[in-house]
């Protein structure tokens, strides 16, 4: 995706040339010049080339500072390098470069996008618990801030929602599995230890919160309704009461059957979709 974004910049920043073009003299020179940089750069990352992207981007911001998707293209072109380096002070400087376009255009979805995926990076490489738990924090603030970008309708934002609904769970289930008793012919059961039962249920809290604002926005979002599923599961696994457990047992499944109708509902206005495109 960030790369045929940056290919497509090309075409769109040739335009802002012609826009810009009553400006004269040496500052029209540095522009032309740091337009080159910038459209060779997005050549040089097309194809995988992160280093000679990285200088190209660089020497388009030293000649042109005011250009700010040479910035973005910058920081896109650290963030790329850190993914193949895990080079943290890579992380480390495309985020102080966001940050700052962020500080000047609060909605800029690019800079918030990029803001949270690098703090999930961060958190997943961390080397203490507290400082996944910071990164973690930070990940899921950017990702709620993705809301405030101009235009989005139900379906974009139920996805924001989902994301951080799934991410719960997924955190509450790397808590859980390693407890996991597996003794056939006896039903699998979880040995949770009292310690990590709080934490647990207060993952599954979380995840449900968001889950559920996911399908009120579009209730016929399947992915979401697989997920509060999952989270049933994950609070049963910790609950004594075998009333308890059964009562969510069945909502889990509730939530399951929905998805499972959504997705063949989906599936199937694909194919019909697919088919009138071929006629």
């Amino acid at each position: 995706m960030k790369k045929k974004g940056l290919t497509i910049a090309i075409v769109i920043f040739a335009g802002v040339l012609i826009v810009l073009g009553a400006t004269q003299g040496p500052d029209l020179y540095r522009m032309v010049k740091a337009k080159d940089r910038l459209n060779n750069g997005a050549v040089a990352y097309a194809r995988g080339d992160y280093d000679e992207a990285i200088r190209l981007f660089k020497e388009a911001l030293d000649l042109y500072p005011r250009m700010e998707q040479a910035r973005l293209y910058y920081a896109a072109g650290l963030f790329a390098k850190f993914n193949l380096t895990n080079d943290k002070q890579l992380a480390l400087e495309a985020m102080k470069i966001y940050e700052d376009v962020h500080r000047r255009d609060p909605t800029n979805a690019d800079a918030i996008a990029y803001l949270a995926v690098i703090h999930k990076n961060l958190a997943d490489m961390a080397e203490t618990e507290e400082e996944r738990e910071q990164h973690m924090e930070k990940y899921r603030e950017w990702t709620l801030k993705r809301l405030e970008v101009p235009g989005l309708d139900n379906k974009a934002k139920a996805e924001i929602y989902y994301t951080l609904g799934q991410g719960y769970w997924q955190e509450s289930f790397q808590l859980t599995q390693p407890y996991q008793v597996n003794r056939p012919p006896q039903p699998i059961t979880w040995n949770v230890p009292e310690s990590e039962v709080p934490k647990v249920k207060a993952l599954v809290q979380k995840g449900m919160e968001y889950l559920n604002k996911a399908v009120e926005l579009n209730p016929e979002y399947g992915d979401a309704w697989a997920y509060i599923n999952l989270l049933y599961r994950e609070q049963a696994k910790v609950e004594k009461d075998p009333r308890v457990r059964a009562e969510l047992t069945r909502l889990a499944d509730q939530a399951r059957d929905r998805a499972i109708e959504l997705n063949k509902r989906r599936e199937e206005q694909q194919k019909q979709q697919q088919a009138q495109k071929s006629t």
